[in-house]
């Protein structure tokens, strides 16, 4: 069982050559590992170089470049990354971590041994702080709001973003990343549309990677309204899609509500939740057109993912 890596870069150039050197090291360690594939969102540092210097020196795995004309987000990065992948599993990477030398072998080996796993996410660290865990994988509660994996559970409701390896096949049944997300909120998007197809998400321990959070995202005030408006559109989107009719008419009302006292507690996000709720209806064909998709493949609901305790109550965001 083969497995291919794709990096998301943008902007990376301060990770790059630790993530290359730890990431060529660890294929080293096995046969199953065939590929790197860099996706490039249109970076504007020296990133790109530094990536393409490694494609030119290192024999094995073979590394391949592929560069956008623009940044098109995270998503449709990792849709073109997994595309183009040659093997059965992929794993999906930010460029601000570094691995373990032997993070792929117990991975691996899971997808081996249960046929319907679809998603792994290895054990996350602090990249400042290796002893400290910075994720062990993401639950929600019914109106989309995604917390960490508090409970030491090795089944988890969808993967941490920074990394996770998925069954190709999987991936392409469920339609892939959707790019209308561009980022944030996509991972839980991903979750719960593979739990709903039949197939199982889990934590693995004994792999290892350190990720920086936010390494490569700007701390602009732009940005930061950026990150809160996506934030909340890409939740609202990802219940639309994803809900049954009868608990949709529930929890819309009810996410509305608390997003009002959220602007009101916090006058600065008012804004953005304006325009997250306004956007929706620029997206309401692609809404209904994923509904209709996901029911094709669909054999399971949220109300069974509620049962398991994958979805669990309410909590504050």
């Amino acid at each position: 069982m083969n497995i291919s890596i794709v990096i998301i870069n943008r902007n990376g150039e301060i990770f790059a050559s630790k993530l290359m050197k730890t990431l060529i090291h660890s294929c080293e360690n096995i046969d199953e590992c065939k590929e790197i594939i860099i996706v490039d969102n249109a970076s504007t540092d020296n990133s790109l170089k530094i990536f393409e210097e490694y494609s030119r020196s290192v024999m094995r795995p073979q590394i391949k470049i592929i560069k956008l004309n623009r940044n098109t987000g995270f998503c449709y990065a990792v849709n073109v990354g997994v595309a183009l992948a040659k093997s059965e599993l992929v794993a999906v990477l930010n460029p601000d971590l570094y691995v373990d030398a032997d993070w792929l072998s117990p991975i691996i080996e899971d997808f081996k041994n249960i046929s319907r796993l679809g998603v792994v996410q290895p054990l996350i660290y602090w990249y400042q702080y290796p002893e400290k865990i910075q994720s062990t994988g993401l639950y929600a509660d019914i109106i989309g709001n995604y917390k960490g994996n508090i409970f030491g559970s090795k089944v988890i409701l969808a993967p941490f973003g920074a990394a996770y390896v998925v069954r190709r096949k999987a991936f392409i049944e469920i339609g892939g990343l959707d790019p209308i997300y561009f980022m944030y909120g996509d991972e839980l998007d991903l979750g719960l549309r593979m739990w709903l197809a039949g197939w199982i998400i889990m934590l693995e321990p004994r792999s290892k990677v350190y990720h920086f959070m936010g390494g490569v995202t700007s701390r602009s005030e732009y940005m930061r309204y950026l990150k809160y408006f996506l934030m909340r559109r890409n939740q609202l989107i990802t219940l639309m899609k994803s809900l049954s009719l009868k608990n949709l008419i529930i929890v819309i009302p009810l996410l509305t509500l608390i997003n009002i006292f959220r602007g009101i507690r916090l006058i600065e996000s008012l804004r953005a939740i304006l325009m997250a709720y306004y956007k929706i209806s620029h997206v309401i064909r692609h809404i209904i057109a994923q509904r209709l998709q996901y029911s094709k493949i669909k054999i399971l609901n949220e109300d069974r993912l509620r049962k398991w305790g994958l979805i669990r109550p309410l909590t504050k965001s």
